[in-house]
């Protein structure tokens, strides 16, 4: 039972305040919901800006191995083939508890496998309940990357092994682990440790006055009377850059008639006249209540994924794939068109274009779906995991 106010740390890979991308979204909403229970410590690298959350306070871990995505990702990675209790991952643990403010804290979380050998140390110096918040299956990402390289499949596997056995250690350790999908739970034994899922949810807005709509479409050219399709994501994540790139190359060209919007920080460069990279913008509800169609061509990853939560929010017909329809509520031809082939998503989203009565029927499905899907009523399930494992 929680009695009182409790001390929480939080850990996580990268800044996350402000927020730019779905994972550090999550990451943020969790702070503030683990608030609610007491005085949140939320440590990373890098921290520059500070939130006016009275409850959330940030801390830099100066780890100058988790300071570049070539470090807490290409490196980390490429330690594994040592085995997943390598020198690199050791120093790297070593670095993030030197930043570490003192505790004892009561509570631990763990938000990625870069910090979970850290979490674990203090969990079990300050005698804390530990945490483990599982975004995603990373050993399956890793596979899916590595497959696409020439490394010889003896060593692949032997680096998708030890990563495996990582997140495994992890959850072996933990307290509690909180996945994103049922999928990514199956993927791992849990035994008696208590396990949720609460998958990725939403704060986009649906009430976007014309004014904003308009201040957008003048901002980025967008010509009201052509239909626009919207993807979002951080495309420094190699399976969206994948995505904006079939969509460069295999959708757009296609439909020529539609302009496509990619949304989000780094986004590559296009080269199809219908493609535009918008990049990073603060204004995203206004820049959804602009476009007529929300898509999500991932052919990989796991979790479920924020954008498609943001598209339902705003009220948006959907073109998915399966793997981006992973862990929500969506049936194709009913709340969204599913396919995975680019001719057939491509088809899809004609269908959206040429068909009011579907654009219609889809966008009042998003919009009924959204409702279970906000962050206030899904990390509600951040309650009962807390209140069952603090000692």
């Amino acid at each position: 039972m929680l009695t009182g106010t409790i001390r929480v740390l939080q850990l996580a890979r990268v800044p996350v305040y402000p927020p730019t991308n779905g994972r550090e979204r999550r990451v943020w909403e969790t702070a503030r919901k683990l608030s609610t229970f007491g005085n949140v410590t939320l440590a990373s690298p890098r921290v520059t800006e500070r939130p006016a959350d009275a409850g959330v306070s940030l801390t830099p871990t100066d780890n100058p191995l988790l300071a570049t995505k070539h470090g807490y990702v290409y490196l980390w990675n490429a330690a594994l083939v040592a085995g997943w209790s390598n020198p690199y991952g050791r120093l790297s643990t070593r670095l993030t508890l030197r930043g570490l403010p003192d505790g004892p804290f009561d509570l631990v979380v763990a938000e990625s496998p870069q910090v979970a050998r850290a979490a674990v140390r203090v969990a079990r110096h300050d005698d804390a309940a530990l945490l483990l918040d599982k975004h995603n299956a990373s050993f399956e990402i890793l596979s899916s990357f590595l497959a696409e390289t020439p490394l010889p499949a003896s060593v692949v596997s032997q680096a998708v092994d030890a990563h495996r056995a990582h997140e495994q250690w992890a959850i072996d350790a933990a307290d509690a682990v909180v996945f994103q999908s049922d999928a990514d739970r199956q993927q791992f034994e849990t035994g008696d440790t208590l396990v949720e899922t609460i998958p990725n949810g939403t704060g986009v807005k649906r009430d976007v006055s014309a004014t904003a709509v308009e201040r957008v479409r003048e901002r980025h050219g967008l010509d009201s009377e052509t239909s626009t399709a919207v993807f979002v994501g951080s495309y420094d994540y190699e399976p969206n850059a994948e995505a904006a790139r079939r969509i460069d190359e295999a959708i757009a060209p296609r439909l020529p008639d539609v302009e496509f919007l990619l949304v989000g920080r780094d986004p590559p460069a296009t080269t199809a006249p219908n493609v535009t990279e918008l990049g990073f913008v603060e204004e995203l509800s206004s820049v959804l209540a602009a476009a007529d169609i929300g898509i999500c061509p991932l052919r990989r990853g796991s979790g479920t994924k924020l954008k498609v939560m943001d598209y339902l929010a705003a009220g948006l017909p959907i073109v998915t794939t399966t793997v981006g329809a992973a862990g929500i509520d969506l049936v194709d031809g009913e709340s969204a068109l599913i396919c995975d082939d680019d001719a057939a998503f491509a088809a899809a989203i004609e269908t959206i274009v040429s068909s009011p009565d579907i654009a219609e029927r889809l966008s009042r499905a998003s919009t009924e779906l959204s409702e279970q899907y906000q962050w206030e009523t899904l990390l509600e399930g951040y309650e009962s995991v807390v209140k069952r494992i603090i000692r």
